[in-house]
């Protein structure tokens, strides 16, 4: 059987956009291992991100996920708040090698969202645990 990547499949990879595509193209590539020399911060609230969805109104978490793609001033476009649900809803260990690995994107650009992840997560945690 031969499979298709999906950066091949034009129409399917277009209607889903790069976020969309960015689970797709993880799956089977995640390395749960610590990466040496790096921040490397574990996913505590994996397991509660599955039952949120992106730009739910009046969602805290939707709004601390908001407020953290804003956060690097140093740029004048947010981070993809996509991007930022499918890190917390796939990656185990959460660094910049997996972040790239998941959505192909420059050491830099994965560092801003490492950035982003590690001011969230604790806004999350003690949402969930509450």
């Amino acid at each position: 059987m031969h499979v298709v990547p999906i950066d091949e499949m034009f129409h399917l990879s277009k209607r889903l956009g790069n976020s969309g595509i960015d689970r797709i193209r993880y799956a089977g590539k995640a390395n749960t291992e610590r990466e040496p020399r790096s921040t490397n911060i574990p996913n505590t609230v994996i397991k509660q991100m599955q039952f949120v969805q992106p730009n739910q109104s009046g969602c805290p978490v939707a709004e601390y996920i908001e407020a953290a793609s804003i956060l690097d001033i140093s740029d004048s476009k947010p981070l993809n708040v996509n991007r930022l649900y499918n890190i917390l809803q796939c990656i185990e260990m959460i660094n910049t090698r997996e972040i790239i690995t998941m959505t192909d994107l420059s050491k830099r650009h994965a560092q801003k969202y490492l950035r982003a992840i590690k001011f969230v997560l604790p806004f999350l945690e003690r949402h969930f645990s509450a």
